[in-house]
């Protein structure tokens, strides 16, 4: 780990998947940090600027929003690993393709999971436990019972689930995505056909495995895709550290790849 003199906080819940990218840039960056998990009864309290995660706080100086974020850090942190390529086509392009990940594929995940039917309550009550688990002081257990209908009323959720309905069911929907995504990867090892990670893979990393890593219904599609499999298994390493992405005790699988 890189020694900094500032100390670094990550203010998050365990499962946000915009919050998560940032855990990965963090990680990918070999940057030494600590993870608060906001309760969502306390928001206002505990953010230190905003009302909305994530927050990235280095000494005296917080910023929000995850590619900002990410921006940040390279700029922070220009010795370790970059997250993009400091000029050029290339980095417009892996710019380009960050904010379809975070206008599409992250969007879709809030469609995605917890999913229809009966899932949505699975997957919800699955939510619920790991927010119950992991936000500062607890949740009251009737919340956590209560969180698949809680969630769905959510104006951030109903906005990003509104915007990720491409009038597809969802099984198809998400096959059309997945597909793309492996379009995007262009016959590289990486995305845009790149020999090493940049932004974008960090921050579709945890968009497949996190959901897999707390045993939700529909996590394990990506096992049809030998593509995706294959890029999660050369990303593990760039994303294994401490603290881990899925915190101790709380995941139910092992990441996959």
């Amino acid at each position: 780990m890189n020694e900094t003199r500032a100390p670094i906080t990550l203010y998050t819940y365990a499962m946000s998947p915009f919050s998560a990218k940032v855990h990965c840039f963090l990680l990918y960056k070999q940057l030494d940090f600590e993870c608060f998990y906001i309760n969502p009864l306390h928001v206002k309290r505990d953010l230190p600027v905003g009302r909305q995660i994530p927050v990235v706080t280095i000494g005296d100086e917080s910023r929000g929003d995850s590619t900002p974020i990410g921006l940040w850090l390279d700029e922070r942190f220009p010795d370790g690993p970059r997250l993009l390529p400091e000029s050029g086509a290339e980095r417009d392009l892996l710019l380009k393709l960050d904010d379809w990940i975070s206008q599409r594929l992250i969007p879709a995940s809030f469609r995605f999971f917890p999913g229809p039917g009966l899932d949505k309550y699975r997957n919800g009550w699955k939510l619920g436990s790991v927010m119950g688990q992991t936000a500062e002081g607890g949740l009251p257990w009737l919340m956590r019972a209560g969180w698949p209908a809680l969630v769905t009323r959510v104006g951030f959720v109903k906005r990003l689930v509104a915007q990720a309905d491409d009038g597809l069911p969802v099984a198809e929907s998400k096959r059309k995505l997945y597909d793309t995504f492996c379009g995007h990867l262009e016959g590289g090892p990486f995305l845009c056909g790149r020999d090493a990670p940049s932004m974008p893979d960090l921050a579709a990393y945890p968009q497949f495995t996190l959901y897999w890593a707390h045993g939700f219904h529909g996590g394990r599609d990506i096992l049809d895709y030998p593509e995706i499999m294959g890029w999660l298994e050369r990303m593990k390493p760039y994303v294994s550290g401490e603290p881990p992405l899925i915190p101790r005790g709380v995941g139910k699988h092992e990441l996959p790849g």
